[in-house]
């Protein structure tokens, strides 16, 4: 099994800022509807199908709007698959310095960490974390710790700032308390923090080019992001970037705010890519388009073996009980296995085909979109050169294993074109993708087929 890195999980982060913002009064972000919790829990539900398991990084846990309303004790029932594995852990795995969840949370209290997922208005959380960074003491942290244990010193630090009021900073610090004591009794793999590979993440997909910016703003922005300004211990620091980009967002300059957008998602996928390139991960991104042409889907043609998943198969994950899910997944147990270490695509459609089977369509949510996830893997030219597969998106190389110095002649352009070739892609039933219009997330699976461009 390999475990996914969804880079989606920050979209559903800004909706809960947003919805916190709202007129009209503010919902806590931790309090989810039912509808919302089943489509989160469809959303974890589906990435378990595709890798076996989760990778988080420690952001998207300790800062993560789906892991302050999903707590690991129901999720343990909800997520875990017992037919393989026994169900007795999360099928999570998070990094953390030293493996020590723990003393990750202090250090990022302690160092002026922005929390972006928090229920406030963006103004409070950059207030927050400039209130955290000028009480930031590494030294005494390390003491405090010890002598006040995790949980008492963060609710000691938030409180300190007076930017949370008290309910809020006590759930806070309550969920947090949940996910570290999972961590400590192993419901819940943490893996040492390894430094992320921008090196091939940047040979994969390198940074905009001046010439892209629309602003001078947004080309001091880039400057300063590529020159290293921006680094923290040699390496880019997303919060840092966030703050400069903030002030492009705010700027009411539209051109500024075009070029915000551009370097936002440029460095996210940057970031997630390093990680997961690090880490051995597969990893999920949105396109970087609503939905993919059908002139350019038809290109692909009968080319494409298409899996196709019930319509909405997301929500239906979601909507499944504990016991639902786990007599589903008993019963598509031998499949699931075959797709987790063969990637067979027969057994993936075999999971597909039992989920319609055992589920009925939600009723409609109002919104003219189809789910799709494309599955990629690299491919070999017939000039012997490791490539990757586009379909309309402008997505970069894939995060697996490439050889020694193979990004970088990729990157370089050394040795022929990149190769158009989509493995699988997980429809609402259409049989090819020419018929297909919608949201499409990107799984980059790792290793190097033998065969022809079709895998076979």
């Amino acid at each position: 099994m390999t475990a996914v890195l969804s880079t989606g999980w920050d979209s559903v982060r800004q909706r809960a800022r947003l919805s916190a913002q709202a007129p009209g009064g503010t919902v806590p972000a931790e309090r989810l509807t039912a509808l919302g919790r089943a489509e989160l829990l469809g959303r974890l539900r589906w990435e378990v199908i595709q890798g076996g398991s989760l990778f988080l990084s420690y952001p998207q846990l300790l800062d993560g709007a789906v892991f302050a309303a999903l707590g690991p004790d129901k999720l343990l029932d909800e997520l875990a698959i017992r037919a393989i594995g026994g169900g007795a852990v999360l099928p999570i795995r998070v990094n953390s310095r030293n493996a020590d969840m723990a003393g990750q949370l202090i250090a990022m209290l302690s160092t002026g960490f922005l929390f972006s997922s928090l229920p406030i208005p963006d103004e409070q959380c950059l207030r927050l974390q400039r209130e955290l960074a000028a009480r930031a003491d590494s030294e005494a942290a390390v003491a405090a710790l010890a002598a006040e244990g995790p949980v008492g010193m963060a609710d000691r630090l938030l409180a300190a700032t007076g930017v949370l009021d008290t309910p809020l900073r006590r759930r806070t610090v309550t969920r947090w308390r949940a996910w570290l004591e999972a961590a400590e009794h192993g419901l819940l793999e943490v893996s040492p923090l390894v430094p992320a590979d921008y090196a091939t993440a940047y040979a994969m997909r390198p940074p905009p080019r001046p010439e892209d910016m629309a602003s001078h703003a947004g080309r001091a922005v880039l400057a300063a992001w590529t020159s290293g300004e921006l680094d923290v211990s040699g390496l880019p620091n997303r919060s840092r970037l966030y703050e400069s980009l903030d002030s492009l967002l705010r700027s009411g300059d539209p051109t500024a705010q075009a070029d915000e957008q551009m370097l936002r998602e440029s460095f996210d996928e940057t970031y997630y890519r390093a990680i997961a390139a690090s880490e051995g991960c597969l990893l999920g991104m949105p396109s970087p388009r609503r939905g993919v042409r059908r002139r350019e889907a038809a290109t692909l043609g009968e080319q494409t073996p298409v899996v196709a998943y019930p319509t909405r198969f997301e929500l239906r994950l979601g909507k499944m009980s504990v016991e639902q899910w786990q007599r589903y997944t008993d019963d598509a147990a031998d499949a699931l296995t075959s797709w987790w270490q063969r990637r067979d695509l027969v057994a993936l459609q075999e999971v597909g085909d039992l989920l319609g089977e055992r589920t009925k369509e939600p009723p409609p949510g109002g919104l003219d979109e189809v789910p799709v996830t494309r599955l990629q893997r690299f491919v070999q030219t017939t000039r012997g050169v490791t490539a990757q597969m586009v379909a309309g998106g402008g997505i970069g190389l894939a995060t697996s294993p490439l050889g020694e110095g193979a990004a970088a002649g990729v990157a370089a352009g050394a040795g022929g074109v990149l190769v158009p070739v989509v493995v699988a892609a997980v429809s609402a039933g259409l049989p090819r993708l020419t018929g297909f219009r919608g949201r499409c997330d990107v799984i980059e699976l790792p290793g190097v087929l033998e065969g022809g461009p079709d895998g076979h």
